[in-house]
């Protein structure tokens, strides 16, 4: 017959996992991280290439600033016409859109300000492609598109284009 201490001893000396586990388990964590880690940052270097090139690509900015720096009169005084404008086209976005979900990875302690340079830059490019969308598909543009609406196009394209042009040149998103 086995006794009570008995069995509250077998029982707890049996609870206790010997050492081997306890260091299983740290490793299995440990290298769990470490493959985490090091998917984060194969991600994040793919993200910001493939952001970067489409950067690169957009080529409807240059034209844009270039043509606006070409008129004669800023608007009011004379109204932006659909023959001003790039093509939307040429203005990719593609790549930011489909992943925003992932844009946070650019972002981190040792990459400053990146992330926030990324995103204004993006939100510029959307803002201004939107308009010049919308002037481009315009048949009535002084009804259609508010002067102020005209004016900020004129007025800040070029500025996007010396941004976009840093961005190229230096490989990364910067303050713009």
């Amino acid at each position: 017959m086995v006794t009570l201490p008995t069995i509250v001893a077998q029982s707890s000396s049996s609870a206790s996992l010997p050492d081997s586990t306890i260091i299983g388990v740290a490793a299995s964590f440990v290298s769990a991280f470490l493959v985490y880690s090091a998917r984060q940052v194969w991600e994040r270097k793919k993200l910001k290439r493939a952001l970067l090139t489409e950067v690169g690509q957009m080529t409807g900015i240059t034209d844009c600033a270039n043509q606006m720096a070409r008129l004669s009169k800023r608007p009011p005084g004379r109204q932006l016409q659909p023959d001003d404008m790039p093509s939307p086209d040429s203005i990719p976005t593609t790549v930011y859109e489909a992943s925003a979900v992932n844009i946070g990875l650019l972002g981190g302690v040792f990459r400053g300000s990146e992330l926030e340079n990324a995103v204004d830059f993006y939100s510029k490019v959307t803002k201004y492609k939107g308009v010049i969308q919308r002037i481009s598909e315009s048949e009535n543009v002084s009804e259609e598109i508010p002067d102020t609406v005209q004016e900020d196009l004129y007025d800040n394209i070029g500025e996007l284009e010396e941004t976009r042009a840093e961005i190229v040149s230096r490989s990364k998103f910067v303050e713009g």
